[in-house]
Order: structure tokens, then sequence, then C-alpha cells
């Protein structure tokens, strides 16, 4: 009897043939159902490998149940109508048997994969190359559903590509894995400078007539990628293949720039001016302050950060730790609440197989990202919106309190 393919070597495998070069440069972005945490499946042992392959992890729950991997991003393999969708949303629904690779189940992942199609836009099911029948490969034509022929846990090749449909309304957990593919990632590194003039620095450098390399390190830091990147998550930017260019939102802050200085070559002149000082935003430059909150609070976190703190607030919690904000956000928006604070690597202690948050494990420090709770609070504070900076010891996480400027409901003010 041939080598067993469990579902977790299947899964891996499949993802690793439709999205082999994830990483902090590309503009895709998937996810592992947290089914997939459990140190077995049945009583075979999920090898660490396999697990790291798998990961990171998020709760995904779909109208029509809860596929195995949840991607966002054009997948590297053959796609029928590719040019319908720059980003689609894909589900995979993976087949496997802990003994026998000819008894995975495929038309039923198969079905599965395709329910999932008014909300995503490609389906595939993976199984071990010896259960896929040539019945099996006429349904999945038939229902448009891509399968991923799986004969060793890290060799597959796609044997029926999927068409691009058109999908309805975005679940939550979409838009969650969505924003993260589309935003460039909020890893790591996705706020590696805290202070709001950077990013609106990029944007001002880039409408400048000289190069944007030069006019950024001589006017705003030496660190043109960071700035770059904070323009993109905040939508200031938008990366094209034939280079940067504004947003709506990136040209209006030039139009305030030449409406605030005269001109793009005196507004950079005022932004050289700042350079070293840690002076809150609010003081150092109150108008450009406001526009860097409005710029602020039109980003998917920061709606969800204010909108936990107020409700938090609403319950008499002004200072809550970063526990506590977290756990609000889990209730509010699980799926981005995980992309926003966790760090991936520690996914699996945060989240339980069935899709629960173990807040045990939220008074852990390191769990938390480092651009969370050192430079996006930093942000959030120089705009305005939260009352204390952020802090990169890990020591002072929990201690360190995130407290509202000023809520919407009256009462007593935090500032």
């Amino acid at each position: 009897m041939a080598a067993s393919l469990p579902e977790p070597a299947v899964l891996a495998a499949a993802k690793d043939t439709l999205y082999p070069d994830l990483d902090n440069r590309s503009n895709k972005y998937a996810v592992t159902e947290t089914q997939f945490t459990q140190p077995t499946w049945g009583d075979w042992p999920i090898p660490d490998a396999v697990r790291r392959r798998l990961a990171p992890y998020n709760t995904i729950r779909l109208a029509d149940g809860e596929p195995d991997l949840l991607g966002v991003g054009m997948p590297t393999v053959d796609v029928l109508n590719a040019n319908a969708a720059t980003t689609p949303v894909t589900v995979i629904e993976a087949k496997g048997d802990n003994t026998d690779p000819t008894a995975a189940d495929v038309q039923t992942g198969i079905t599965q994969a395709h329910s999932h199609l008014g909300e995503a836009n490609l389906g595939y099911v993976a199984a071990p190359t010896q259960a896929i029948t040539d019945t099996a490969r006429a349904l999945a034509r038939d229902l448009n559903i891509g399968v991923i022929a799986v004969d060793t846990a890290t060799d597959a090749t796609l044997i029926e590509p999927a068409r691009v449909t058109g999908a309805g309304d975005f679940s939550t957990t979409i838009d969650a894995v969505r924003f993260q593919a589309t935003t460039h990632r909020l890893t790591e590194g996705s706020f590696p400078v805290n202070h709001p003039k950077n990013y609106l620095g990029y944007v001002l450098a880039l409408a400048a007539d000289q190069d944007t390399r030069v006019v950024y390190t001589d006017n705003v830091i030496n660190s043109v990628s960071s700035g770059r990147r904070g323009a993109l998550l905040l939508g200031l930017v938008a990366d094209h293949p034939d280079g940067d260019t504004l947003t709506h939102l990136g040209a209006d802050a030039v139009r305030f720039a030449r409406d605030q200085h005269g001109s793009i070559t005196a507004a950079l002149d005022e932004f050289a001016s700042w350079k070293g000082r840690p002076t809150r935003f609010t003081e150092l430059a109150p108008r450009w302050a406001q526009l860097a909150r409005s710029v602020a609070i039109q980003y998917d976190p920061t709606q969800l950060i204010i909108e936990s703190l107020e409700r938090l607030h609403n319950r008499g919690i002004t200072h809550p730790s970063i526990d506590a904000v977290a756990r609000e956000a889990c209730r509010i928006n699980q799926p981005l609440a995980v992309e926003v604070f966790f760090t991936q690597p520690r996914r699996a202690d945060v989240l339980g197989p069935d899709g629960d948050i173990d807040e045990s494990a939220l008074a852990d420090p390191t769990v938390y990202k480092s651009g969370i709770h050192f430079q996006f609070k930093y942000h959030l504070y120089h705009v305005g919106l939260l009352t204390d900076a952020g802090t990169d010891d890990k020591d002072e996480v929990l201690s360190n309190p995130w407290a509202l400027a000023h809520s919407v409901k009256p009462g007593t003010a935090t500032n």
C-alpha cells in the first residue's frame, strides 16, 4: 500500500503549489483554519515541519462552513479567466486518509469547495493522486473546482485548473485576509517607524519633481522603504508595476501641503525642520497632525482599536492594557484582530483548534506584534487618538495603557 497522506500533509502540499512565494514583499496572503493547530490528526502526529508550512493560522468561518485554507492573490498555477481579478479570494478543501490514500473522499471535497464560491473567486480540492478518479475530475470541471493531485507531502500537481468567478459579499473573515494581502500584510515590519510625518513625507517626495529617494532622505528620514511601506499601508500611495502613484487620499495630502505652504518644496523644507524632534505631532504641527489623523482613521486596524477602546470606555474601563484591547477587538472582528495583534509564530498558542481565543495566552507579552504596541501605538498617540505613546520594552507591554484622548460617550475625559 502507498504511503499515507493525512489531510494536513495534503493541505501543506497544496498550499505550496498554489502559493509558493509568500513573503513580506508579496501581495499574496494565505491562512490555514485553526483545526490544523492541534498536535495530532486522528492518531497521526502532525510533524512540526508540516505545521510550519501551514502557518499562519486564523479562524475561518464562511457561510457554508470552514474551508481548510483561505488565500488572497492570484495562485502561481494555470488559472482560467485570470484577467477577471487581480487579487482573487481562494479556498482549498483538502482530503486525505491516515492509512489508505485511495480512501480520501475527493467528491465531498469538491462539493465543499463549490459551496464556498458564493464568497470566493476560486475553489480547489486537494487529494492524494491515487484517490482522484476520472469521475471526480469530471465533477470538478462541471462545478468549476480546480484539482490538485498530491503524490507526497512535498510533491503536488495541478491537474484541473479553476476559473475565476464573481463572488458575492465578502465575509468578515475574507475581509480580514483580503486586507492583509492588499496592504502588503501587517507583519512585524509594517510600521517600522512611528511618526506620521514619515508617511506623509513620502507622499510629498513622490509628488516632487526630483528623485523621490533623494528628496525623501534629504527632508524626512533615511529609511525610504519604511516611509513607503507606511504610505502604502495607509492608502496614501498605490503600488503599480510601473512605479508608485498617489491615491485620491495621497493627492489630497499634496493639495493640503500646497495650501499650507504654497509649494511642495516649501512643505518639504518644513518637514526637514522636524527631523529628530520627538515632540508629539499634535503639538509640533497641529494642522498636519489633524490631516494624519483623518488618514489614520480610515485604516481598518485603527477603526478596530478605537471601537474596542470606545466599548471598554463605556463599561468604565478607561485605561485598559493591551490584553483587554485585544480581547475586545476579537469580540468585534476576531479574524482581523488576530491579524492585527498576534505574531504569526504564536498564533497556534492564541487560537485553539476550535477557533476560540485562549485568553490565558493574552497575558504573555510575546504573543503581540511589536508593530502594534510600539510603532503603531506611537502613531495613534502622535495624531491625538491615544493619550500614551507605545513601548518596545516587552516588560512594559502589559502595563502600558491604551486610553482614548477623547471618547464619544460623555463622561470623564481621559486626557
